[in-house]
């Protein structure tokens, strides 16, 4: 990501996000995360700064509950993360709600 008028450029990350999960009937649930990292340095002005001195590492963990609608084709997904583990990144706490539906 570029910002024009600072001239500064984060460098890539890399996200894996997984799920371990158990089925209930309907439900589904278990523990959720996301592990990123960034694999390139940052630059100011075209200029790389210090190597891995502002590179961003953060693991988020957290519940997963699934909702199936067979009779619907659809089903809704609730997660949450808290920050587990940081470096040069905020502490946060997510919630994600999603709904999917078969056409």
């Amino acid at each position: 990501m570029k910002n024009p008028s600072s001239r500064y450029t984060t460098g890539d990350l890399l996200n894996i996000d997984f799920a371990v999960t158990e089925r209930w009937g309907r439900y589904q649930f278990g523990l959720a995360g996301y592990y990123a990292w960034q694999i390139e340095d940052d630059t100011w002005d075209g200029h790389v700064l210090p190597a891995h001195g502002w590179q961003v590492e953060s693991l988020g963990l957290g519940p997963i509950v699934n909702y199936d609608m067979p009779e619907y084709g659809a089903s809704v997904k609730m997660k949450s993360f808290f920050t587990a583990h940081e470096i040069n990144a905020i502490e946060a706490w997510y919630v994600v709600l999603g709904w999917s539906q078969k056409f």
